[in-house]
């Protein structure tokens, strides 16, 4: 969660799947430029070109968060910087909550997005969620008690 401009932004990566095999072909390039640079002694135009694709690949990545505003939508920015997707907070029926991940479904739509997070941004983006006067949805804790219980450990600090 980091806050710019003043709105915070709350990062989030698909789901593991996706994940891991986005992340293993983002990291590709940089071995190649390694490899070739240690063949050559000497740092050519194509390894300074996987240098960069690496580079680009990275900051596609990590450009993924939301972004709640005070008009009651929420923005999901995805890795690809040219679309945007904007969801009325009052349109989404229900949050489940996991260890790991998040899932938002909203009315009309019988199937929901998984988004996955880590601990702190994932409370903090499910409170100010919940919190928000337009959010009419309900929020499920699904697996709190298999694992350790962190949101219990969030409300005994209250």
């Amino acid at each position: 969660m980091i806050k710019i401009l003043g709105q915070v932004r709350y990062h989030w990566q698909p789901e593991f799947s996706v994940l891991v095999t986005y992340w293993s072909l983002s990291v590709i390039p940089i071995f190649i430029g390694l490899a070739l640079m240690y063949e050559s002694s000497s740092v050519s135009m194509l390894v300074l070109f996987f240098l960069f694709l690496f580079m680009a690949l990275l900051g596609l990545g990590v450009h993924r968060y939301f972004t709640i505003y005070d008009n009651g939508t929420l923005r999901i920015i995805t890795a690809n910087p040219f679309t945007q997707m904007d969801i009325e907070i009052a349109s989404i029926e229900k949050v489940e909550v996991t260890k790991t991940a998040i899932t938002i479904f909203q009315k009309g739509k019988e199937k929901g997005r998984t988004f996955c997070m880590r601990k702190w941004p994932k409370k903090y983006f499910v409170n100010a969620l919940a919190l928000n006067p337009y959010f009419k949805g309900e929020v499920e804790l699904l697996d709190h008690l298999i694992h350790l219980d962190y949101f219990e450990e969030y409300y005994k600090g209250r």
